[in-house]
């Protein structure tokens, strides 16, 4: 099994050349650029191994519909989250009057969020690094100016993203930069695809291939929100931590959480973290966070001393705030009278709004369909619901849900949110029992994002008029948490930024976050390639810097 059993107390006699917390893109791809290159590599991991040869692990169906009785008690419906690589966290979300506690929809375990992400890896346009020209009036926001580096710095660590990740797909036609990328191609358009891809072309709009992390081998669903149990899905722990383990030989302690990281002025000094339910004080010449957007920044929040009172590397007291999580609503349509689409097929990419009459919004993306059922499972089968209610309930919606709701085409319209300081997030006030890391969540709509994202979507939907559809309107709700960033963000000024333009603490000498923390603005894309990219460049930095002989 890739993730070897460790005596946990042998780790804290070595002096690690690099500790990275977390396994998702960004951890996953810097640890194993590090590891390869001679490093002595520990991955600590908040959840469970769901490498290759790890028994119990729930593949190829999200954990509500492959172990329905599992939501019979919290201890097994937890259980089987965490078997399927999900996160167990509760979040309190405190941004109303009545706060609201819930479990988040994303990763937890090898390949953090990338392990169950939909494999969209696209570059960000170049007018992305630039990003305060392109909002007409961003208020209070906070959005930068300009990125600390450019499109043109990223583009190698981006070529070297993609063929690390075997991305396949096609240009985009709206940007002359991507037809010098020279991906492999994608399979054609499935027949579910085609017929809105021939109509959005005969409407003089651009769609085309997304560009997709994906090996498409005989009999990919393309699957997305649950484990690949195919292996055609590359992300940071297939090819990321497993190689860095198996060939390179970094080692991976799972189940391990970091609680606090113990610094003085100027050096991280040791990793406090809980290995199942034993107390570790591990040590390395560099720290790297890739715990995601709203871990890490509860994790340098929760290290609190008496040089730093305000959190770890919160000179600035930036750490947490900039929360931006884009505005995700999905949109239903059913591109043929009568069609019954079942098959995920996440394919389509429209760019015709990114960029729309002076004014930036986001991008249109097929995103498969709904499966079936799924929705009613998914409400029902969760310990919140009692047995009874859940009898009578699935029953009685089942139909109408068929009926209404099953066999379109899901396309997810995705909209830049800007960064606030009063977005952010915190520690929780309330104390763990059952070892499970909760937080607090403070987020609200703009006035640039109420009135950009009404003229987005009136924008698609009027494309979309000659077919029957239908819009949920999930950007409203705090949960849609896919694609969260900004909470430590990157910058030359160490009063506006808690990061330098290489992602170290500006006043820790020896720390860096290589997750989408780092983000000073969302953009209108899927983060994961940046992610990647960037902790490829952060990855030759550290190399250079602290281990160059």
């Amino acid at each position: 099994m890739a993730d070897r059993e460790h005596n946990a107390r042998d780790l804290e006699r070595v002096v690690w050349d690099v500790i990275v917390v977390g396994t998702g893109m960004g951890g996953g791809m810097l640890g194993h650029a590090l590891a390869r290159s001679g490093r002595r590599v520990l991955f600590l991991e908040k959840g469970r191994s769901t490498l290759p040869g790890t028994p119990g692990t729930i593949r190829s169906a999200m954990p509500e519909l492959a172990e329905p009785r599992a939501a019979r008690s919290a201890t097994t419906y937890y259980d089987a989250l965490a078997r399927a690589g999900r996160c167990t966290d509760e979040i309190e979300d405190i941004s109303r009057r009545f706060p609201r506690r819930f479990v988040p929809f994303i990763g937890s375990g090898t390949g953090g969020s990338s392990a169950l992400y939909g494999m969209v890896c696209e570059r960000f346009f170049v007018a992305d690094f630039t990003p305060r020209q392109n909002f007409r009036d961003p208020g209070e926001s906070t959005v930068p100016e300009a990125w600390p580096i450019t499109y043109d710095q990223m583009q190698p660590w981006y070529t070297q993203a993609e063929k690390l990740l075997g991305v396949r797909g096609q240009p985009d036609p709206l940007r002359p930069e991507a037809a010098d990328v020279g991906l492999p191609p994608a399979p054609p358009f499935s027949t579910d695809n085609q017929p809105l891809v021939n109509y959005l072309t005969g409407r003089g709009l651009h769609p085309y291939h997304l560009p997709m992390a994906c090996d498409y081998t005989d009999g990919c669903a393309t699957c997305q929100a649950y484990l690949c149990e195919k292996s055609c899905k590359n992300d940071a722990g297939r090819n990321g931590v497993l190689p860095a383990i198996t060939v390179y030989g970094a080692q991976l302690l799972a189940e391990c959480r970091v609680l606090r990281l113990e610094a003085d002025r100027t050096q991280v000094k040791q990793v406090i973290c809980q290995h199942r339910g034993d107390m570790l004080a591990l040590q390395a010449n560099v720290v790297v966070l890739a715990a995601g957007a709203l871990a890490t920044p509860v994790l340098l929040l929760n290290s609190r001393s008496g040089d730093w009172p305000r959190g770890l590397a919160n000179g600035s007291d930036w750490v947490g705030r900039n929360l931006m999580r884009h505005l995700m609503d999905w949109i239903e349509v059913w591109p043929q009278s009568g069609c019954r689409i079942t098959a995920e097929n996440k394919e389509i990419g429209l760019n015709d709004f990114y960029f729309w009459q002076g004014q930036k919004y986001g991008t249109v993306q097929s995103a498969g369909t709904m499966a079936t059922l799924a929705p009613i499972d998914m409400l029902t089968n969760h310990p919140g619901w009692q047995p009874k209610a859940m009898r009578l309930m699935r029953p009685a919606v089942r139909p109408i849900y068929e009926r209404f709701f099953n066999g379109g085409l899901v396309l997810a319209a995705i909209m830049e949110d800007l960064p606030y300081p009063d977005n952010r997030v915190l520690p929780s006030d309330r104390p763990s029992e059952d070892g499970r890391q909760r937080l607090r969540l403070r987020y609200r709509l703009h006035t640039s994002e109420v009135q950009r994202r009404a003229e987005f979507l009136r924008q698609v939907k009027e494309v979309l008029k000659p077919f029957r559809n239908l819009t949920l309107r999930t950007g409203e709700s705090n949960s849609t948490l896919g694609h969260v960033c900004g909470t430590c963000r990157f910058g030359t000024d160490p009063k506006t930024s808690v990061l330098d333009p290489q992602n170290r603490a500006h006043e820790v000498d020896n720390l860096y976050v290589v997750d989408a923390s780092f983000f000073p603005s969302s953009t209108g894309l899927n983060p994961s390639l940046t992610v990647a990219a960037n902790a490829l460049r952060v990855a030759a930095h550290v190399n250079q810097v602290h281990f160059a002989t």
